[in-house]
């Protein structure tokens, strides 16, 4: 695993614009609503503390390398879920190193710290990546035109699997 600096995004607001043109790149087809500009309001917006919603950004050298939040809803099919573990993005050239859990692990913690019980996610394909770390298939669907699916995660386990 690749030593990785995990903080909260709003404390490097350098990095918010282009912590949201990774994530609109990667995510538009989903949440066709979002436009770069207003994923960089919403970031702005986040808290710097473990409450919902907020970002975490992984750095590597003091660059960054990917981020994961919490928050709120993250599919408007499914509101009664809540909250979620969101906008887990590790950049190309930092993938494969161990960053993602890093941020995952961090995120869960958070969660605990704000009280959370269940946490939820829907993924496009990582099932398996998720399930190995714990989480649990609940359903799978349809949408915004890709099939994923929708997982949750039981905060009273003590530790997330590693591999």
């Amino acid at each position: 695993m690749i030593s990785t600096n995990i903080d909260y995004l709003g404390l490097h607001d350098e990095f918010i614009p282009l912590i949201a043109q990774w994530h609109q790149n990667e995510w538009a087809h989903i949440s066709p609503e979002l436009t770069t500009k207003l994923r960089i309001e919403l970031y702005k917006s986040y808290k710097n503390t473990p409450t919902v919603p907020c970002c975490l950004l992984a750095l590597v050298d003091s660059e960054p390398a990917g981020t994961a939040s919490i928050v709120l809803s993250d599919m408007d099919s499914h509101e009664h879920l809540s909250p979620w573990l969101a906008s887990v993005y590790v950049h190309e050239n930092y993938r494969c190193q161990g960053i993602a859990t890093q941020l995952i692990e961090k995120c869960l913690e958070n969660a605990r710290q704000a009280n959370i019980k269940t946490i939820y996610l829907f993924t496009p394909g990582q099932a398996h990546f998720y399930m190995k770390r714990g989480w649990k298939l609940i359903e799978s669907t349809f949408y915004h035109g890709e099939n994923v699916d929708i997982m949750s995660y039981d905060l009273n386990t003590l530790n997330m699997p590693l591999n």
